[in-house]
């Protein structure tokens, strides 16, 4: 009886002596911890380094739990272990929080360099706007002081602002009764309107001739045509563009004044010179035909 128990215990002995022994929890937590940080892609991108020296922080916690199974400081080298681990993580995190904080940046300066870029470019759009519109004033002023000049070579003709233009009448005085032939004395006001209309080569004009009630229809429409077309004519010859003129004669039917008095007739006799305005058709401006 004595003898199986000192066999018992014998075997059991072996047995312990045989069975492999558990390695620290801080071992197996510090491989856990890597594990987790290895397979996380930031750490592996931001912390590569410092995730190399956990790794072998480990390497060194295992080696000694392989080689001398020493509890104590196989866990302490696991811990150290486990605080490098930590330590790549936080380094990823702030190299991560660094890096999107330098990328923000980046693009605020960007955006502040667009912003001011297009307020540069705003602000030169407002200058150039602001030279247009000072050159268009100038140009406006300058159009009306050469308008008002013009209009002073006009002076002593009689001159009106109608809906279809500038309106210049010239009364018979240009002819001898019943003729056509412009007098020596009409040049002076036909020239100033010559003038005139060299300094506005972009108006057209109307040449309209009218007659008294004196004689035949017949007579009057011809008379009235052959007026206008001298007029034209002079005008033509004294470097106006042919053009930019048409003529018509109306006859007496577009009266201004009574044929009952001489007065009235001869305020009849006339030629009115029309000078549209800049751009317009001639032909879209004359009279109805005579009735």
């Amino acid at each position: 009886m004595k003898r199986v128990n000192v066999l018992t215990l014998a075997l059991v002995l072996l047995a312990l002596a045989c069975a492999t022994p558990t390695p620290p929890s801080e071992l197996t937590d510090a491989q856990a911890a890597y594990q987790k940080a290895e397979e996380t892609p930031a750490v592996k991108q931001e912390a590569s380094v410092e995730l190399y020296e956990a790794r072998q922080a480990l390497d060194r916690a295992q080696s000694e739990w392989d080689k001398n199974h020493d509890t104590a400081e196989t866990a302490h080298l696991a811990y150290l272990a486990n605080k490098r681990v930590e330590i790549a993580e936080q380094w990823a995190t702030g190299r991560a929080a660094a890096k999107k904080t330098a990328e923000m940046t980046t693009k605020a300066q960007a955006d502040a360099k667009a912003a001011r870029a297009e307020a540069d470019a705003a602000k030169q759009q407002a200058a150039d706007a602001n030279a247009k519109a000072a050159a268009a004033d100038a140009k406006a002023a300058e159009a009306e002081a050469r308008e008002k000049k013009a209009l002073g070579e006009l002076s002593e003709l009689q001159v009106r602002e109608t809906a279809r233009g500038l309106e210049v009448t010239l009364g018979d005085i240009l002819f001898d009764t019943g003729k056509a032939t412009l007098k020596p004395e009409a040049m002076k006001g036909l020239y100033r309107l010559v003038t005139f209309l060299k300094e506005y080569p972009d108006r057209a004009v109307l040449v309209e001739g009218h007659t008294d009630s004196t004689g035949s229809d017949a007579t009057n429409m011809k008379l009235s045509n052959e007026r206008a077309d001298s007029v034209r004519s002079f005008l033509v010859e004294n470097g106006i563009d042919a053009k930019r003129i048409l003529a018509r004669g109306y006859g007496k039917a577009y009266p201004v004044a009574s044929n009952a008095t001489a007065e009235g007739r001869q305020k009849n006799r006339r030629v009115d010179v029309v000078i549209l305005h800049p751009g317009e058709n001639p032909e879209g401006k004359l009279r109805p035909p005579a009735p």
